[in-house]
């Protein structure tokens, strides 16, 4: 018991001791002054058939639902075809196969992070 309140009174001196710690926001900026937060765009998804990817800029066009989405391949972007990893210039074989893409939207371009091939072909 003895030896509980030793650690207890060690721990209060050694925290009253301790130097404060400027909380980063409230230390930093000016009494009023706002400090914007970064938002991420929240991702979605889209399942559609793969109708053309142009290499050299990136870009994949998905036809979905009676429209042409296009989309712009972030540079890390991961493209899947069951086990396998593919790389993004293998997406002009797959023209015609059921693609799922999850993409962010910014500015009115969607940004590709994310893209699962269907196995089978149509």
């Amino acid at each position: 018991m003895l030896f509980i309140a030793t650690l207890l009174v060690t721990a209060a001196a050694a925290t009253a001791q301790a130097p404060a710690l400027a909380d980063p926001v409230v230390g930093s900026v000016p009494t009023g002054a706002r400090v914007a937060a970064t938002v991420l765009p929240a991702e979605s998804s889209l399942i559609g058939i793969i109708d053309a990817f142009e290499e050299a800029a990136r870009r994949l066009v998905l036809q979905s639902k009676g429209e042409r989405v296009t989309f712009v391949l972030a540079a890390d972007a991961v493209i899947r075809l069951g086990s396998r990893t593919l790389t993004a210039a293998e997406l002009v074989a797959h023209r015609g196969r059921r693609a799922k893409v999850r993409y962010t939207q910014a500015g009115g371009r969607r940004t590709a992070h994310w893209i699962v091939i269907a196995s089978e072909r149509n």
